[in-house]
């Protein structure tokens, strides 16, 4: 079997490329490569500098070839940058009618792209697996006969943009962007539509798009981690928050951490010190000034170490959808976590047994304090996230989940026959 893969995720750097996006990427590659040959297409964002000639494609090739353990045909297609130049009103009015003029699949919506796609048709696949919504434009662009499409909407994407809106500060421009959200809701309905399986992050996405769509084709795949060795608790009093800064969510987060949590924490607890790591932290609007008991590590290698070090594990999201692989990834260590509900969100953990659910600068606070002062506490919440994390996330059983679902799909579809959907949506 032959599949093709399209992301707009392309990973420019391989050891610091690993936030969850790229994570949930090499998830759905790891499962596919056992059961297929692969193509893969990336269109790159046109702030990625990458030589588009057939020699530097072929050593891209061979280094992701080796890094991920699989032999792929590589294919590369640049996105179509931003033009600023073009009148403010047309930059807004566009979107608010076709969801492909706005700003995350703008860039993958030209004759370029599309072309691209179809030039990866040629090798005659036997299925396509699209990353995310931003890479499936093309596909509903193209005219020519397609194979069955296997789709990873990850993040559910009308209700991640209205949340974000609704972050402060909010002025009349940003309540403008709620027009937008119809035609993004018809995009995500019209790739559903056109996928045999969806897969989403969550039971709780999966519910809510099969009763909005009424479609019988949405699976829930949820993030997974690799189960590391279990660490003893931190005796240290040391909170901790990573993510990558470039996603607003996570400097949202940091933001909303540092200014109205924190100093709370430090009234109670001078001692304590606040670990923000990640990369970009320079966005984090307090990195330039300092804050005191805040240390900012940038990307950190030794995630073990990390761990190690860290007694606490903050998960503040106030917006985004999808869910949380750091949440994941402190449960599997054996770290007590305090999550916002959003930062919770969609997964298989219950608030005051695997961590704790607080909403509010105050009592956020209050509970990091009581986890310093806790240790049979800290313990006991750490021990339950691990369980449930094996039990529900173990990276090896989701490969081999994602792979029954599209072994599944492709005999039940094809029956012995290649079969090709031609309508246009």
């Amino acid at each position: 079997m032959r599949i093709l893969i399209l992301s707009c995720r392309y990973p420019a750097d391989l050891q610091r490329d690993v936030q969850g996006t790229f994570r949930r990427f090499t998830l759905f590659l790891d499962a596919l490569k056992a059961i297929a040959t692969l193509d893969v297409l990336f269109f790159v964002p046109p702030q990625v500098e990458v030589d588009y000639s057939p020699v530097a494609i072929a050593t891209k090739q061979q280094e992701l070839s080796a890094h991920w353990n699989a032999a792929i045909n590589l294919c590369l297609c640049p996105q179509r940058p931003v033009h600023e130049e073009e009148p403010r009103w047309q930059r807004q009015l566009r979107p608010v009618v076709n969801f492909r003029e706005q700003g995350t699949f703008y860039p993958t919506s030209t004759a370029q792209q599309v072309q691209a796609l179809e030039q990866c048709l040629e090798r005659r696949p036997d299925a396509i697996f699209c990353h995310r919504l931003e890479s499936m434009t093309p596909l509903l662009q193209t005219r020519r006969p397609l194979p069955p499409i296997f789709f990873d909407l990850d993040d559910v994407e009308h209700i991640s943009f209205a949340r974000q809106i609704r972050q402060p500060p909010t002025r009349l421009m940003t309540k403008l962007y709620y027009l937008q959200i119809p035609a993004l809701w018809w995009g995500e309905r019209q790739a559903m539509q056109r996928a045999v399986r969806t897969f989403v992050c969550s039971q709780l996405d999966q519910s809510y798009l099969s009763k909005r769509c009424g479609l019988d084709g949405v699976v829930a795949i949820p993030n997974a981690v690799a189960i590391p060795p279990e660490q003893p608790p931190c005796p240290d009093p040391t909170l901790m928050l990573i993510g990558g800064y470039y996603y607003y969510p996570n400097l949202n987060a940091a933001n909303f951490l540092i200014e109205q949590v924190w100093p709370l924490v430090r009234q109670a607890r001078p001692d304590a010190r606040l670990i923000i790591a990640g990369t970009q932290p320079e966005n984090i609007r307090t990195y330039s000034t300092g804050a005191p008991g805040v240390e900012f590590t940038g990307f950190v290698e030794d995630l073990d170490a990390l761990y190690q070090r860290s007694r606490i594990v903050c998960c503040p999201i106030l917006s985004g959808g999808g869910t949380r692989v750091k949440m994941i990834e402190a449960a599997a260590y054996g770290k007590p976590i305090v999550a916002t509900r959003i930062g919770a969100e969609g997964l298989a953990m219950e608030d005051g047994r695997d961590y704790l659910q607080r909403n509010h600068a105050e009592s956020f606070a209050r509970a990091c304090i009581e986890l310093l002062e806790r240790d049979e506490w800290c313990h006991r919440l750490g021990a339950s996230a691990r369980q449930s994390a094996i039990q529900q996330y173990d990276r090896a059983n989701i490969v081999r989940t994602i792979q029954s679902h599209v072994e599944l799909a492709m005999d039940q579809l094809l029956d012995g026959t290649k079969v090709y959907q031609c309508e246009k949506v």
